[in-house]
C-alpha cells in the first residue's frame, strides 16, 4: 500500500508525480522521423520474440521488448517513464518549433493567372487591395470623376443653349429643334431594339416623326395624328407585302417607337400660344423640379420600393418628393409677372398633372429598358447617355400640359 501524506496526492488527470525530477521542461513529439520506422520494426520484432520466448534484437541503440516497463496505474506514468519510451529525435521539437516561430520571412508573389489581373503576377496588394488605396490610384480616380461631371455639365449646357436659343428665335428655329431631338431619340430606340428577332421599320418611323413635327407647326394637334396615322398604314402595307419572319413583331416596334416620341410634336403647339417663351419654360420647370427632388428625396429618405422589378432605384418616397416639388414650384412660378395669365390654382393643377405623367413617362422608359436589359438607350449625350433618357419625362408631360392649357383657355 503506498501510503502518502495530503500534501503529496496526486491531482487528477495528471500523468506524472509533481515532484521536481519531474517538473522538468520536456519536448511534445512529433511524428515519425526518418529513422522511427526502423524503431517500430525492432519493436515489433521485439513482441514476436517474447511470445516465443526469445531475445529480441536490440539493434540501434533502442530497448528489449522484455526490459522496456510500462507503469500499471496513470498515476505511475511520469516524466522518466515518457522521455525513456521514445525516441532521440522528439526531444529537439520544441526548440524547432520556437526557432521557426522566431524566424522572419519573406512575402513573395504567386505566379498564377486571375482575370480581372492585368500580369500572371500576382502580388499581395492584389490580395489585400492596398494598391487600390495608393496616392496615384486615388489622385487618378478623382480626376476620373471631376472630368466625368464635366462632361456632364458640358454636354448639358450645349443642349440647353441649343433649346434656348431656337425658343427665344422662335417659329421653325423651335420647330427645327424639336424634330432634331425627336429624330435623335426614335433612332436610339431603333438602333437599341434592332436584334435577329426584331427589324423595326426605322425609315418609315424617322419619316413619321418629322412629318408629325412639320404638320404640328404648319396645321395643328390633326396633322399630328393625321401623319402618325398614315405612317402607321404604310408600315402595315409595307409589311404585309415582304416576305418577313416576324412582321406583326416588326410592325408594333415601329408604329410603338414613332407614336411614342412623337408626342414631344406638341411642344410645337405650345410654343403658338400667346407666350411661347414663358409656357414652354413652364413645363420645363415642373418637369425638371418634380425629377430632382424625386432623385434626391429618394437617395435620402427612400425606404419602400416603388416597383422593385420595373425600376429598383425608385421608391414611394422619392415619387411623393416629386410630386411636392412640382406644387411647390407651380405655385412659385404663378407668382411671376410671366404667369400671371396662369394664376396659383391652375399652376397648382398642373403641377400635380406633371407630378401623375412624369413619373409615368419614366416607367414606360424603364420597362422598355428592362425589356431590352440595357441601362442607357444610347450615348449622344456624353456623361448622361441618350437623348431619349432625357426626354422620357417630357413624352407625357408635353401632350398634357397642353391640352390643359387648351381647357384654361389660355392657348
Amino acid at each position: 500500500m503506498d501510503e502518502r501524506t495530503p500534501d503529496e496526492e496526486k491531482k487528477p488527470g495528471r500523468l506524472w508525480d509533481d515532484s521536481e525530477e519531474d517538473a522538468e521542461v520536456f519536448s511534445l513529439p512529433p511524428l515519425l522521423g526518418e529513422d522511427d520506422e526502423a524503431v517500430v520494426e525492432d519493436a515489433d520484432e521485439a513482441e514476436a520474440a517474447a511470445k516465443a520466448g526469445g531475445t529480441a534484437p536490440t539493434g540501434g541503440g533502442a530497448e528489449t521488448f522484455e526490459s522496456m516497463s510500462f507503469p500499471q496505474d496513470l498515476d505511475d506514468y511520469g516524466m522518466n517513464q515518457y522521455t525513456g519510451s521514445t525516441t532521440h529525435e522528439y526531444q529537439g521539437l520544441a526548440e524547432e518549433v520556437s526557432r521557426a516561430a522566431e524566424a522572419e520571412w519573406e512575402q513573395q508573389a504567386v505566379a498564377a493567372t486571375v482575370p480581372g489581373v492585368d500580369s500572371g503576377l500576382v502580388g499581395f496588394e492584389d490580395v489585400t487591395g492596398s494598391r487600390g488605396d495608393s496616392e496615384e490610384d486615388f489622385e487618378a480616380s478623382e480626376q476620373a470623376a471631376t472630368s466625368d461631371l464635366a462632361m456632364r455639365i458640358a454636354s448639358a449646357l450645349v443642349v440647353f443653349g441649343l433649346f434656348l436659343g431656337s425658343l427665344l428665335l422662335g417659329g421653325w428655329w423651335f420647330a427645327a429643334f424639336v424634330i432634331l431631338v425627336m429624330v435623335v431619340s426614335v433612332g436610339e430606340f431603333y438602333a437599341t431594339i434592332r436584334s435577329e428577332e426584331v427589324r423595326p421599320l426605322a425609315l418609315f418611323g424617322l419619316l413619321g416623326v418629322v412629318f408629325m413635327g412639320v404638320g404640328a407647326q404648319m396645321v395643328g394637334a390633326t396633322a399630328i395624328a393625321g401623319w402618325a396615322a398614315a405612317f402607321a398604314v404604310l408600315t402595315v402595307l409595307y409589311l404585309t407585302l415582304s416576305p418577313r419572319r416576324k412582321p406583326l413583331d416588326d410592325a408594333a416596334v415601329t408604329i410603338g417607337g414613332m407614336a411614342w416620341v412623337g408626342m414631344l410634336s406638341f411642344a410645337i403647339l405650345i410654343a403658338h400660344g400667346p407666350q411661347p417663351v414663358a409656357y414652354i419654360l413652364f413645363v420645363v420647370f415642373l418637369v425638371v423640379a418634380n425629377d430632382t427632388a424625386a432623385y434626391f428625396v429618394g437617395r435620402a429618405l427612400g425606404r419602400r420600393k416603388l416597383s422593385p422589378e420595373l425600376s429598383p432605384k425608385k421608391t414611394v418616397e422619392g415619387l411623393a418628393g416629386g410630386f411636392v416639388a412640382g406644387l411647390i414650384v407651380a405655385a412659385v412660378l404663378a407668382t411671376f409677372p410671366a404667369w400671371e395669365a396662369v394664376g396659383v390654382a391652375r399652376a397648382l393643377v398642373a403641377g400635380a398633372l406633371i407630378g401623375v405623367v412624369v413619373p409615368l413617362g419614366d416607367a414606360v422608359e424603364s420597362m422598355v429598358k428592362r425589356a431590352l436589359d440595357v441601362k442607357d438607350m444610347g450615348s449622344v449625350l456624353p456623361g448622361h447617355g441618350g437623348m431619349l433618357d432625357r426626354i422620357d419625362g417630357f413624352l407625357f408631360a408635353v401632350p398634357a400640359i397642353y391640352y390643359l392649357l387648351r381647357g384654361f383657355g389660355l392657348l
